[in-house]
C-alpha cells in the first residue's frame, strides 16, 4: 500500500490469519483475513476483484461474523491478490461483535 494511504488510516490493524468465505459479483470464493480493525481488513485471495467492488465476508471465528465492505485498494502478489476492504453499514451489534473479536484476538496474541 502506498505510504500516503497508511497515513490516512485512523484505526490500527491487528495482524492475523483467519479464513473467510466471501461473495462478490454473485461469485463465492475463499479468502484469508491478514489483518483487521474496527474499520476494515486486508483480504488475501486468488479471486480478482476491482476497486469499488462490494464484498460480503463470513469470517471463521468461534461465532462466525458476517461483514460487508468495499474494496478500497488492491495489489497483486505472485499468484494471489491483496485487498484493503473498508467496512460499510455496520449495525451497532456487528460493530460490537467486531470490536470484541479484535480485542480477544489482541489479548490472545499480545496479552499472554
Amino acid at each position: 500500500m502506498p505510504e500516503n494511504n497508511r497515513e490516512k488510516r485512523k484505526l490500527q490493524r491487528l495482524p492475523l490469519s483467519l479464513e473467510a468465505i466471501c461473495e462478490a459479483d454473485g461469485a463465492f470464493f475463499k479468502g484469508y483475513v491478514q489483518d483487521i480493525s474496527a474499520g476494515g481488513l486486508k483480504l488475501e485471495t486468488q479471486k480478482r476483484l476491482g476497486q469499488g467492488v462490494h464484498v460480503i465476508m463470513s469470517i471463521d471465528t468461534q461465532k462466525p461474523l458476517k461483514l460487508s465492505g468495499v474494496v478500497r485498494w488492491r495489489r497483486r502478489e505472485k499468484l494471489h491478490f491483496l485487498y484493503g476492504i473498508q467496512f460499510e453499514q455496520l449495525s451497532e451489534e456487528k460493530e460490537r461483535l467486531l470490536r470484541e473479536l479484535v480485542q480477544s484476538l489482541f489479548w490472545k496474541s499480545y496479552g499472554g
